[in-house]
């Protein structure tokens, strides 16, 4: 069984030899480095790639460094240290600029590049959608909608305030909790399980 952090040195190891310039995790990880934990399934990595005479990109040196190190690629996912990562070549002048401008952070001990809060935010109104609509429900009062957001605020101020190794610890048990939700939903990619690892 891998970890979290484990994943995280083999990030670096790709730099360090040169398989990627440089790297940043973004989306929904990054976001538990800055805020509280969220659900996600996959470790999304925008990256660097080295130059390249050639006009079409390709992840085969990623892929190939993958395999000598024994991690499996699959996909557009490498499986490292028992967590499904994507890396990302930087599509476009915002990502590079989410590239360069990651703050370098630290996870138990290991550096991490992690993209800053402006450029790992969520797109609420696409994932509000999946609700469907809440027209034909009754409307709660002004004064229990005041209570809810009092508690729902006390609750993110206590996650923000969290470890970063217990909000990896959070982040794994919303994929056990959330994955038979999401089964019920729509048929599972291969990397949408919880990851065998430790925080």
């Amino acid at each position: 069984m891998g970890s979290f952090a484990d994943a995280l040195r083999a990030l670096n190891s790709m730099k360090a030899e040169g398989v990627v310039e440089d790297y940043a995790v973004a989306g929904a990880m990054a976001l538990v480095f800055w805020t509280e934990p969220v659900a996600t399934y996959d470790l999304d990595v925008l990256v660097f790639l080295p130059k390249s005479n050639s006009p079409v990109v390709t992840l085969e040196p990623v892929y190939k460094w993958a395999r000598d190190h024994g991690f499996v690629p699959k996909d557009e996912h490498l499986l490292i240290a028992g967590v499904p990562t994507q890396l990302l070549p930087s599509p476009n002048a915002l990502a590079d600029e989410a590239i360069r401008d990651a703050a370098n952070l630290e996870y138990e001990g290991v550096p991490v590049r992690v993209v800053r809060p402006t450029y790992a935010r969520v797109d609420w109104m696409r994932s509000s959608s999946v609700m469907g609509s809440q027209s034909d429900r009754p409307r709660p009062s002004p004064e229990l909608v005041g209570r809810l957001r009092q508690g729902k605020d006390a609750l993110r101020e206590h996650r923000r305030a969290m470890s970063l190794r217990d909000k990896v610890r959070q982040v794994l048990e919303l994929q056990r909790v959330q994955l038979p939700l999401l089964a019920r939903q729509r048929p599972l990619r291969w990397w949408e399980r919880p990851w065998d690892v430790e925080p």
